[in-house]
């Protein structure tokens, strides 16, 4: 074997040289890095996740125990049990804090009449539990508005709208209570700044005798 071949031959078997040495790292950590920041915001979406179904879980049930206390309730010749120790200034305070929440325009806010600041509530206003590291805080928001009996219709304020519900529902309408629900928290990136909320909202028909809608 002449020498020049041989040589050649040795350098083709002399390895990576310098330069590919640190183009492979810089790869390599190009690579990592997006593995890293993949799996730092699969993460991150989970917890979310897990968060999101925590307060779903939490404004059911506190709408399932709202109901159950309604169950069987004269709405109509006592009003104020649902409302029982909620005062006007308090529950003013509450409707301006969860200003914008889906139905609370067409709601008259409800409270009860002979409530002092020291009575309390049948149902809280608010109140704050833990779970799985995350603080959330419920309100709870009970009025009434007014639904057509024939027809199809969402439960509204009457138009053009009193200050405060009639005595007497007005004539193909029927009087119902609407139950607001809203679940906050400021766990995690995404609800650090203004916080996330689930809102939930059912109705309770304050009549015994129930009045069915003849249409729609």
């Amino acid at each position: 074997m002449n020498l020049p071949l041989r040589r050649a031959r040795l350098a083709g078997n002399a390895g990576m040289t310098l330069i590919e040495v640190i183009v492979a790292i810089s790869i390599m950590g190009i690579v990592a890095t997006a593995a890293i920041g993949l799996s730092i915001t699969s993460q991150t979406s989970a917890a979310a996740q897990q968060r999101q179904e925590l307060a779903v879980t939490i404004a059911n049930q506190a709408m399932e125990q709202i109901s159950a206390q309604a169950a069987g309730t004269n709405l109509i010749t006592n009003k104020s049990y649902l409302f029982q120790g909620r005062t006007q200034s308090l529950v003013n305070a509450s409707w301006s804090a969860n200003a914008g929440a889906a139905g609370l325009a067409d709601t008259y806010p409800g409270w009860d009449t002979a409530a002092v600041a020291t009575s309390t509530p049948v149902v809280p206003m608010s109140s704050t539990i833990r779970q799985s590291g995350t603080d959330y805080t419920t309100h709870t928001l009970i009025g009434t508005c007014y639904q057509a009996t024939s027809g199809s219709g969402n439960c509204v304020r009457l138009a053009p709208a009193p200050a405060r519900p009639p005595a007497t529902a007005p004539a193909s309408t029927t009087q119902l209570v609407r139950l607001i629900v809203i679940v906050r928290w400021t766990a995690g990136t995404g609800c650090a700044a203004s916080g996330c909320s689930y809102q939930a909202t059912s109705f309770v028909d304050a009549h015994f005798d129930l009045q069915w809608k003849t249409n729609g």
